[in-house]
This record gives structure tokens, sequence and C-alpha cells, in this order.
């Protein structure tokens, strides 16, 4: 049912102390999205990669123990170097990061889907059923709408991208029987962390401005689907035919992926297998698994000017329509 504005009146009165009013419209929000059979569809995709890192994690532990339990899985290991195999406990750091930086590439695919499916509505239902002064009459603050709003996107990308990683991090943890790992990859985790709140941030909010401009959800998605999947196609297309390092900048993924490779240290892991291989052709082979090399504060650029011009637009958007009729 469409709520007339003109029926409700700003809050004149003082604003009580209370910096969980935003929580209230993130947990009903999360709740709402989640009857969506697609949503859940992709939720459980996500917990695939991150199975297989936990997994992994858990294999690599025995390893180290040199425990009978992993003797019938290790033919999945010979294609490492021997040296890895004969003093594991060395080559920890590389393998842990190497596992991590393999499991956000693939979720950053269903990321950006969850942010497809949930965030939309998110402000382009309020604008249609003129729900937002409703929103700002009982009283809320705007940064109360904003960060309610925000914490919908950041509930289900917590779920599929930090989740994930802390639980294969303590499962890894566990199964090593060693409180060095804590001490060798405890920037992993952190770096986890750090990258899952820069998605949630970056995304989140130009989620939210682009919902802003339209009251048609589907004119929102197909931006979305523009700037995340067009984006990395046309990236791609450039970096092949022109071979220039700031190619890649226009894929926004691709300069997501690029701070994480920075939290992670992925450079360090790369290097230390290299100088392993064969100095032949290690560098057109390793091409491909590293990623970008273009200075990173290039995508950190890049991601910061895309929020400020999201965030000038959610404000300006939404101040406009705050006004009685």
């Amino acid at each position: 049912m469409p709520i007339f504005d003109q029926g409700y009146q700003h809050w004149e009165g003082k604003l009580s102390s209370h910096a969980w009013r935003w929580l209230t419209i993130s947990a009903r929000g999360a709740h709402s999205q989640f009857k969506s059979r697609w949503v859940r569809l992709a939720i459980l995709g996500a917990w695939i990669p991150a199975a297989v890192l936990a997994t992994f994690l858990i294999a690599w532990g025995l390893i180290e123990q040199k425990s009978k339990l992993i003797l019938p899985l290790l033919s999945l290991f010979q294609s490492l170097p021997e040296s890895i195999l004969l003093d594991p406990r060395s080559y920890r750091v590389t393998v842990w990061t190497i596992a991590y930086q393999s499991f956000f590439q693939f979720e950053m695919f269903f990321s950006m889907i969850l942010v497809l499916l949930v965030g939309p509505n998110l402000i382009s239902q309020d604008i249609r059923f003129n729900a937002i002064p409703l929103y700002f009459s009982r009283p809320l603050r705007r940064v109360d709408y904003f960060a309610g709003k925000l914490g919908v996107i950041g509930y289900y990308l917590g779920a599929v991208a930090i989740m994930p990683a802390l639980i294969a991090y303590v499962l890894g943890l566990c199964f090593s029987m060693d409180l060095s790992v804590i001490r060798d990859t405890a920037r992993l985790m952190l770096g986890s962390i750090g990258y899952g709140l820069i998605v949630v941030v970056s995304a989140g909010t130009l989620m939210l401005a682009i919902s802003s401009l339209s009251r048609n959800s589907r004119y929102v998605g197909a931006f979305w689907i523009g700037i995340w999947f067009v984006s990395y196609i046309v990236g791609g297309v450039l970096q092949d035919s022109v071979k220039a390092a700031w190619c890649p900048l226009v894929s926004y993924t691709t300069n997501l992926l690029r701070i994480n490779h920075v939290l992670l240290d992925t450079d360090s892991a790369w290097d230390q297998i290299r100088s392993m291989m064969d100095a032949r052709n290690r560098d057109a082979i390793l091409a491909g698994f590293r990623g970008p090399t273009y200075p990173w504060y290039w995508s950190l650029g890049v991601l910061a000017g895309l929020l400020g011009i999201s965030l000038w637009i959610l404000t300006s958007r939404v101040k406009s329509l705050d006004r009685l009729k």
C-alpha cells in the first residue's frame, strides 16, 4: 500500500541517544530478503568454495603433522615440489596465502550476485511507495537510514566472505595443532576481515546510490550488472588489445581484488613459488595467477572516488526526497 507523505510530520523534539536504531532496519531487511529462493541458493553456492578452503587447510594441517590420516589423499598433492612436502611448515604462509587468494576470487562472483539480488529494492522501493518521509518522521536520522540499509547488504556479504574465511582459519588452526600458526598467519585473518569490510562499504554504498536513482528496481539491477560484468569484460578486452597497465582499472571487481592482494600480501607468496620453478617459463605461467601488478593505490583511488560519488548521490538524493508535499 502506498504511503502518502503528506500524512506525516517531522519530529521536532529532541532525539534520544540510541546508537542501534539502524539495526532494526537491517534486521527487518535481511529477514525479508532471505525469503527469496534465489538469495538462499546464492548463499548455498557461496559456501562451496568456503568448504573447499576449509578442507584444504585441514588437509594441510595434517600434512604438517605428517598424520597417517592424510596418506590416502597425498596423491592430490603430488604436483607440489618435493621441498614443500618434505618441510611443509616452512611453506605454511605461502600455501595459506594462495589458498585464501583463490577463495576470495571465487567469492567475488557470489558477492556480486548477492548484491544484485538483495540491493536494488532497498531504496528504490521506499521511493516507489513514498516511504522516505515516514522513516524520517519516527524520528530517524539519515545516517541511521543509510546504516540500516547498508547493514542488509553487509549481513549477506559477511555471511559469504568474512564468516567462511574465519571458520576456515579456525579449522586450519585446530588441525595444525601448532600455535605458531597464529603468529605466521595472523595477517591473513586480519586481511580477510579488512577486505570483507572494504567490499561491504564499497559495493554496499555503490548499490544504495544506484538504488536511490530509480523507482524501478529492474533498472537498478541492470545498472549494477553494467558496473560489475560489463566493466570486467571491457577491462579484459582493453588489457588484451592495448597491453596498458591501467586497463584493469576499468573493472570494478579487479580493483577490489587488487586491494585483496595487498592485504594478503600475495606477491610475496608467488615470489616464493616462482623461485622454485623453471626459469624458462615461470613468468608466463604465473602471470595468470598473480593478477594485476600495477600499484595498488591506483585501485584504492578508484574505489575511494566511487565511494565519494556514491555518498554524494545518496545524501543529495534522499535529501531531495525528504520533503513533505
